[in-house]
């Protein structure tokens, strides 16, 4: 049977006429994305924020999409962040309510970053899924935090910031690190400074908090292994559009096992670490500590 446009009904034809416009609409869309005027945006909003962006390479990527390589983002205080490969595309709902939003893909450190982030006029969200992360090559965290980190980072977070109104603002943060270890080399002790520490073993390390009155709180944030217990208790940090700059209170436990000073390397620095620490110690030999600093650089001191 001989199948043509005459052959079929009119609407048909209309459908068919219709289908065809729009495929070549798509694809003349795809085709002329203006890749380097996303670029161009996507280094001024960075810069907004106090980053520097370079970009090895750009290309379209599905409708409303770019995909780039060799990004590279570079803090005012010299924090560089390389990320092997990231993908950004429009979000047309928000857009028709009114926000402005973007779903990402990143590739960092072996592992994978994935979510959206939409900004409104006093409203912000970051949804984001993070698997297979390996801190052991995140070396902007060891940067930042001045702890050599060993583990793999998984997990989810959801914030809704309101700027107007704290108060109104949701989410939750729930994180995990599977073998975390703190590397051989100086670790920070209050009041003593470094000491040069062989491996640490951390075991895993969970964070779990979420967003009310206003404040990000943890629910749980600990960590247990052969070598020490540390727990965090009335941990929060109040809320703010750029989150790393967040204020961060509370207290933290820790409890040093005898397996952790029969290591190679840590034998001679018990008694020294148990004399400079004496003041922070409690009846069940635990250590506390009032935490203090920024969510992205948390400090610790002695708490009697």
């Amino acid at each position: 049977m001989n199948l043509s446009l005459k052959n079929l009904k009119s609407w048909h034809r209309w459908a068919a006429y219709g289908v065809f416009a729009l495929f070549a609409f798509l694809l003349a869309l795809r085709e002329t994305f203006p890749a380097e005027a996303v670029k161009e945006r996507f280094i001024m909003e960075a810069a907004a924020q106090g980053w520097q962006v370079s970009v090895v390479d750009i290309r379209p990527a599905g409708l409303f999409g770019v995909e780039m390589t060799g990004v590279l983002l570079e803090s005012r205080d010299g924090l560089r962040l390389p990320i092997d490969r990231l993908g950004a595309s429009l979000r047309l709902w928000p857009l028709l309510l009114g926000r402005q939003g973007v779903a990402f893909d990143a590739r960092l450190f072996e592992g994978r970053i994935k979510g959206v982030a939409e900004e409104g006029k006093t409203r912000h969200r970051l949804a984001a899924s993070i698997s297979g992360v390996e801190l052991s090559r995140a070396v902007p965290l060891r940067q930042a935090t001045g702890l050599n980190l060993n583990g793999n980072l998984s997990g989810d977070i959801d914030l809704l910031l309101d700027d107007r109104n704290a108060a109104n603002s949701e989410g939750h943060l729930d994180l995990s690190v599977a073998s975390a270890a703190l590397n051989a080399g100086p670790v920070p002790v209050p009041g003593m400074g470094a000491l040069t520490l062989p491996r640490v073993e951390l075991g895993e390390v969970v964070a779990k908090a979420s967003v009310r009155d206003g404040k990000l709180t943890f629910d749980r944030l600990d960590a247990n292994s052969q070598d020490l217990e540390a727990s965090g208790e009335g941990l929060y940090c109040i809320l703010q559009p750029r989150m790393a700059f967040a204020r961060i209170f509370g207290k933290a436990h820790l409890r040093i096992h005898d397996a952790l000073w029969a290591k190679r390397g840590a034998t001679g620095y018990k008694g020294i670490v148990e004399m400079a620490l004496a003041q922070a110690r409690s009846q069940d030999g635990a250590y506390g500590f009032q935490i203090f600093g920024t969510l992205s650089q948390p400090q610790a001191r002695m708490a009697p």
